[in-house]
């Protein structure tokens, strides 16, 4: 199989696990599930499939010979992604941590055909599917891994907050010390760093991303009380399941599409608004290797501490949305 990949280039895949994988229902419908929610809804230009950052975090892993079982649970790893990604975490009011799809990991991977296709060739799914065995796939906040860089570098590029030259410059600067990811270059770390907090803050969890999600969440939660649609539903894709909202005689509902415009979801006070809602705060605080010694970014640059703690007294705060 040959990937186009948008931040890796060209890459061919021949390892007849992962390509069995790939193959599945469950790996596929990846392809119809937004990593933007309902970001799309505003311009269609801002859709990056689950699929591509799942394949993306499996060519990272490959890229710096992860071993094959984390190179797997990289492709795996967000196959649990319900329609609209996280707008399920606003659903269910954890829209600060966003963790609502975890619940369901294992429970879509033992009701594939995925068990059997790891069986076949003698690996051991329980060991897969536990992603604590995995430090280069994932790792806690503030530390960089593969599931974050990989979305880090391709949201940022969509978006252009970072240019094709600085994708260069931090994928180049990074490297694998005691099993987990650290750049070798403080500038290349410093750059990532402030690069990513500035995704956060006008991607991840801008007041519109924020807004339009609880807006969203809205509609489902009416959706779900009045059994126009059932959690099931979650797990089929976004086009299918926007069908049903859109097709619904629920003018409450129907009504709401019409407020998806970047001129309708703005910010405004705690004196003036609809709704107030949270989101999570992403940031990264990157290990640099000088020296043979490890040092957080942050001991470099103090500078970058101070804009840590900004967003995240900012996202502890919240935004006061208003629909106008």
């Amino acid at each position: 199989m040959i990937i186009n990949d948008k931040i890796y280039g060209k890459q061919e895949i021949i390892d007849p696990i992962i390509l069995e994988l790939i193959a599945t229902s469950e790996m596929q419908r990846l392809k119809h599930i937004n990593q933007y929610g309902v970001w799309d809804l505003f311009d269609p230009k801002y859709f990056t499939s689950r699929f591509d950052h799942s394949v993306g975090a499996y060519l990272l892993l490959r890229k710096f010979n992860a071993p094959r079982e984390e190179q797997i649970a990289g492709l795996l790893h967000d196959i649990s992604h319900t329609a609209f990604s996280h707008v399920i975490d606003y659903v269910f009011d954890d829209s600060e941590f966003q963790s609502v799809h975890e619940r369901f990991h294992q429970q879509v991977i033992f009701d594939s055909q995925i068990p059997a296709i790891i069986k076949k060739y003698s690996l051991d799914i329980n060991h897969i599917i536990d992603e604590h065995n995995f430090p280069l796939l994932e790792n806690n906040l503030p530390d960089i891994c593969a599931d974050r860089l990989d979305y880090f570098l391709r949201d940022s590029s969509l978006i252009g907050i970072t240019t094709p030259q600085e994708i260069q410059i931090i994928q180049s600067a990074l490297i694998v010390h005691h099993n987990e990811f650290v750049f070798n270059h403080p500038d290349a770390a410093y750059l990532a760093s402030t690069k990513f907090i500035q995704t956060c803050q006008q991607f991840w969890g801008s007041p519109l991303q924020s807004g339009s999600y609880t807006l969203m969440s809205n509609i489902l939660k009416r959706a779900l009380d009045k059994k126009i649609i059932t959690e099931r539903d979650f797990f089929s894709t976004d086009k299918s399941l926007l069908k049903k909202l859109k097709d619904c005689q629920d003018k409450d509902i129907t009504n709401q599409f019409d407020l998806f415009s970047y001129d309708r979801i703005i910010e405004s006070t705690k004196e003036d608004y609809t709704f107030h809602t949270k989101s999570k705060a992403r940031y990264i605080d990157p290990k640099i290797l000088i020296n043979g010694q490890l040092k957080h970014t942050t001991e470099l640059f103090p500078q970058l501490q101070q804009q840590i703690d900004t967003l995240k007294e900012k996202f502890k705060q919240g935004y006061y949305i208003k629909i106008v």
